[in-house]
């Protein structure tokens, strides 16, 4: 029979989600804007090339903020959830006595 996780307060919270998505859309807003205004990448010359520039970069900016959060967000959902795991079992198993 399997065994069921203990519910309280080992589960990933909303807040550590939450953390990790603004961490992940600020680093993506960074990138993105380091590209669009660094005069080394290509990415520069195409948004200087186009008709509504400022749209186009507006929504560049946005897609990767959004990419980077939601990778940061889920890997950070999943880096929880083992952490919580290994401390519930941590909390199972009795001391091992030295020999």
């Amino acid at each position: 029979m399997q065994e069921r996780r203990p519910n309280g307060p080992d589960e990933v919270s909303p807040r550590q989600i939450a953390v990790h998505f603004a961490m992940g859309a600020l680093l993506g807003t960074l990138a993105a804007l380091f590209l669009v205004f660094s005069n080394a990448s290509l990415v520069h010359q195409l948004f200087r090339a186009n008709a509504a520039p400022t749209a186009a970069i507006t929504m560049f900016v946005f897609m990767c903020a959004v990419s980077i959060a939601l990778g940061a967000s889920l890997t950070g959902a999943i880096f929880s959830a083992i952490e919580a795991e290994r401390a519930a079992e941590s909390k199972r198993r009795p001391p091992k006595k030295p020999t």
